[in-house]
């Protein structure tokens, strides 16, 4: 799933330079805040990724070259196989002091951007293995004496598929793929009639249509925990919302 910093850099592209707005940018990110925004950004300047400049008296950040090769290798590295799955469980627990709140924010928004699952206030779970990635990030917000990462095979009184549905809002990840795959099917359906009536279509119109749809895939993705297969329904949206964009990359000759 998408970071903070990858986030914005895909906003960054979709809208070529952007207002420095907060509620602009954080539109599809609801859970950072508002300070979180404005440090990151401050930092992927520092790091050559976004630069700022003024026009008509306003503020506005555009990507570097550097930013845009980051948002390549996260969509090569959306286009992988989910990891194979042990079948055992991450929980992070912790109890972090109300001196160090606004650390504590950061905390979940890092593992809500990982795909933890909530199971109560102060307790995530997820499938996946990040406790290296974890124990970095707590040194960095020196919070490693609060929290705790546990591995565990099985929950007493849930199957592995009721872990994932209790723990995670998978109804409304699915119902956002079903929407995409809706809108761009029917959109598709215009073009290729406009591509039968052009011999020659324009190239730059076909990156364009490309550029849109990676991004709206994007929005959804950074919704999508990434749950193994097996705990995922027959039915999943995402399995249809993959096998669209793949098809329409194929078809308009875009890797």
């Amino acid at each position: 799933m998408p970071t903070l910093r990858t986030q914005i850099l895909l906003i960054l592209e979709e809208c070529a330079a952007v207002l420095l707005n907060p509620y602009m940018l954080m539109r599809f990110s609801t859970h950072y805040s508002q300070n979180s925004f404005y440090t990151t950004s401050y930092r992927m300047e520092k790091e050559g990724l976004i630069e700022r400049f003024e026009k008509e008296g306003k503020r506005h950040l555009k990507l570097t070259s550097r930013g845009k090769a980051i948002i390549e290798r996260h969509r090569a590295r959306a286009d992988k196989q989910r990891p194979d799955w042990d079948h055992k469980w991450r929980l992070v627990i912790f109890d972090v002091p109300e001196d160090k709140a606004e650390l504590r924010k950061y905390l979940r928004s890092y593992l809500v951007a990982l795909g933890f699952g909530k199971a109560q206030r102060s307790v995530w779970i997820s499938p996946y293995d990040f406790r290296k990635e974890i124990r970095n990030y707590l040194r960095k917000l020196k919070l490693s004496d609060y929290v705790y990462q546990l591995l565990v095979d099985n929950f007493e009184g849930l199957t592995e598929e009721e872990i994932a549905t209790t723990f995670w809002d998978l109804d409304r990840i699915h119902n956002k793929y079903i929407k995409f795959h809706q809108d761009w099917s029917e959109r598709f359906i215009r073009l290729e009639e406009k591509m039968k009536e052009d011999a020659d279509p324009d190239p730059t119109i076909l990156k364009q249509y490309m550029k849109h749809l990676d991004w709206d895939y994007q929005s959804v993705l950074s919704r999508d925990p990434y749950l193994p297969l097996e705990l995922l329904p027959p039915d999943w949206g995402g399995k249809a919302a993959g096998k669209l964009v793949a098809e329409y990359r194929k078809l308009l000759n875009i890797s």
